[in-house]
């Protein structure tokens, strides 16, 4: 039973990669001229030589934003060896015809767009495992099959406070992301959440678990490619979050909302033992 939900999992992700944006898909407010390269299906990592310091700096902050690994959970431990697996997809409404984008990106032709002022659409993987009563760990895994570019990522999440009496919890939680695949860049971003909630019990075998936070992100790039000759970028940043977690049997459905520079939206439906 659990190969059979796992697989039906794996096959959702492949199907909202499939129906959705990827990286600098859409168009925003102007359809600047691509940059083409056919050497993939899917737009792809390439730093342009047109690419500024300035625009290097910009995709720096919101790809920080766009790939962070969200909390996309309430405050409460899932206890000891219980876990979690998850199909997640957040959308961050950045302009992707911005040069800081556009210049970073190369298209299989030049009217590679899906549609205007899509935002980006970013699907993935999260499987999260508690290995006390008080600390759960997780991952994050995307791979984009028609383009040169994924991403893993991995957090730990500390509940400081459990208020048993009225099912009120607090947790911090430290997270990392990387790019693996191009040969152009590196880039990470590193985040840490304090995070609260509540839950509130609808039936004996449904609940619903409201949380928000506030988190700090800090974002690194580093271009290794001849074609440009920028300094690395380092960009401190806030993010505030507002969600909810709906537990209902062994399916998990949560929706986040992250109020940033770049605000976004994510959704995750998964299940959890």
């Amino acid at each position: 039973m659990k190969h059979r939900i796992i697989n039906a999992l794996f096959a959702l992700v492949l199907l909202i990669s499939n129906t959705s944006a990827s990286f600098a898909h859409g168009g925003g407010s102007r359809r600047p001229t691509l940059h083409v390269n056919p050497k993939w299906k899917e737009c792809s990592f390439q730093l342009d030589p047109s690419l500024t310091q300035k625009a290097w700096h910009q995709f720096t902050e919101e790809a920080g934003l766009v790939t962070y690994f969200r909390a996309m959970t309430d405050a409460r431990p899932m206890g000891v060896w219980k876990f979690e697996l998850s199909a997640v997809q957040w959308k961050t409404g950045i302009d992707n015809s911005d040069d800081a984008w556009n210049n970073t990106f190369v298209h299989p032709d030049s009217t590679h767009w899906l549609s205007e002022k899509s935002g980006l659409k970013f699907p993935g993987l999260i499987f999260r495992l508690g290995v006390t009563d008080k600390i759960d760990v997780g991952g994050y895994f995307t791979k984009n099959p028609d383009a040169n570019y994924g991403f893993w990522g991995g957090q730990i999440q500390y509940n400081l406070i459990h208020e048993a009496k009225n099912d009120w919890d607090v947790a911090a939680r430290a997270s990392v992301v990387s790019l693996f695949g191009p040969k152009d860049l590196d880039f990470s971003v590193y985040g840490l959440d304090l995070l609260t909630s509540k839950k509130l019990v609808v039936r004996k075998w449904a609940s619903l678990s409201p949380y928000a936070g506030v988190s700090t992100y800090f974002a690194n790039s580093h271009e290794k490619t001849s074609a440009v000759h920028l300094g690395d970028e380092h960009i401190l940043g806030l993010m505030g979050t507002v969600g909810t977690v709906a537990q209902i049997s062994v399916a998990r459905i949560a929706a986040e909302y992250n109020i940033a520079k770049v605000n976004s939206f994510s959704i995750k439906v998964g299940v959890s033992f």
